[in-house]
């Protein structure tokens, strides 16, 4: 069966999809991938044929105006400006996914099309040819709701179950409205907003979610959290004889990682963490990956070592805890290797799950990369570092996560 996956997003958008493309390959499956131009190494690491979207996606985030946008202002007004310089920017670079999708899904005949919650042509193409159109993903509280929890464009927050209903109402209606938009842009027919909501509502959807994170009663049967799918990344990868000494000296240490979000002053954030770091005595490992961080030319490497990506699976089992940007990937793999953890949320998402692991206290919650300073990041660490309720709930919750075993069900629910 041909299998074409559509994911639009940054890294941690994209390696659910890898890991159930090589699952779908393990099967006898033909698989083809449609994903950002920048992450064609990793399809072809998990031997996935990569189709390249527009670089304009990740160039967006990125850039100046997706990192004023995402971490480069205190100010409510400052915000505002940088969201508005972000939408007058994404109508081009939308414009072209949206005619890439339509044009790859023609090109391409697959049997069955797996897309990720950003990318809602599928959504048409199932109506217009009758195949299959999975959703997967791995953020939840989008288009099928969580008892408790609003929709994720409103972080989770529970408003009590009227509010709670209407905050996903309003967020589906968005949804299609936009797909609609661009279908007319694109001269292709429009079904109508009752349609394609029904279409999307009816989808197979897997959520590459945790169980454990989530009070799931009342979801319909075609709905399915499976727990987050991770690939095997160590076997691409060896650590350096540096790294390996660090930790053989610091045994018990903190890990820091943006991932791949990035912002106006990596410079300032990185003092901001050095100090911090300093003033408490805590050893670290702090990983720059996508730019938020920066390695400085002068500082004590015996209390901090900076790498520039690691496989998480290699790093989170060996610290204690953990300082990131809560992204879906990251926040369950930190969970999983029980580290006690605190977030410093960039977008949406990540505000929504700093939510949800204060409350299953991970660890304190933490605050907005524009709000970031040295007084409170220096309360968060000390908590962290020494309040050993947050790791015990990180262990056990992650001894559950261990135990998550989806494999068969994930490929029944993908499998037509």
């Amino acid at each position: 069966m041909k299998y074409l996956l559509i994911a639009i997003g940054t890294r941690g958008d994209i390696e659910p999809f890898l890991a159930v493309g090589e699952l779908l390959l393990k099967n006898g499956h033909e698989v083809a991938g449609l994903f950002p131009a920048q992450y064609g190494p990793l399809a072809m690491e998990s031997n996935i044929r990569f189709l390249p979207f527009d670089a304009g996606f990740i160039d967006m985030i990125e850039g100046e105006v997706g990192q004023q946008a995402l971490g480069g202002t205190k100010s409510f007004w400052g915000r505002i400006k940088a969201y508005y310089r972000l939408y007058k920017t994404s109508k081009v670079v939308n414009n072209n996914i949206f005619r890439e999708q339509i044009e790859f899904l023609e090109a391409e005949k697959p049997d069955v099309i797996i897309h990720s919650i950003k990318a809602t042509v599928p959504i048409y193409w199932g109506m217009k040819t009758g195949k299959p159109s999975i959703m997967l993903s791995p953020i939840p509280c989008v288009t099928h709701a969580v008892k408790d929890k609003s929709s994720m464009a409103f972080r989770g927050r529970d408003f009590g179950r009227i509010v709670n209903r209407w905050t996903y109402n309003f967020t589906r209606y968005a949804t299609i409205k936009n797909l609609r938009v661009y279908l007319k842009k694109l001269n292709e027919p429009d079904p109508g907003q009752k349609a394609l909501s029904e279409a999307m509502m009816n989808e197979t959807a897997v959520y590459t979610v945790s169980p454990s994170f989530f009070n799931l009663k009342g979801q319909p049967d075609h709905v399915h959290f499976l727990g987050y799918q991770e690939r095997n990344k160590t076997k691409h990868w060896t650590p350096s004889s540096e790294l390996q000494q660090f930790i053989d000296r610091n045994k018990r240490f903190m890990f820091i990682t943006f991932g791949s979000m990035s912002n106006p002053e990596p410079e300032v954030k990185t003092q901001i963490v050095m100090n911090a770091l300093t003033q408490l005595g805590i050893p670290a490992i702090i990983n720059t990956a996508g730019g938020g961080l920066k390695e400085p030319e002068v500082y004590d490497q015996d209390m901090i070592h900076f790498v520039k990506s690691i496989p998480y699976d290699w790093i989170l089992p060996k610290a204690y805890a953990a300082i990131h940007h809560g992204g879906s990937g990251t926040t369950h793999l930190v969970v999983k290797y029980g580290c006690a953890s605190t977030i410093i949320p960039h977008i949406i998402d990540q505000y929504f799950w700093n939510n949800v692991m204060s409350e299953l206290q991970i660890g304190p919650k933490g605050t907005s990369i524009a709000r970031l300073n040295e007084n409170k990041l220096v309360e968060i660490m000390s908590a962290l570092w020494s309040d050993e309720k947050y790791k015990n709930n990180a262990i056990a919750i992650g001894k559950r996560i261990m135990e998550e075993d989806y494999e068969t069900e994930i490929l029944q629910s993908l499998t037509p």
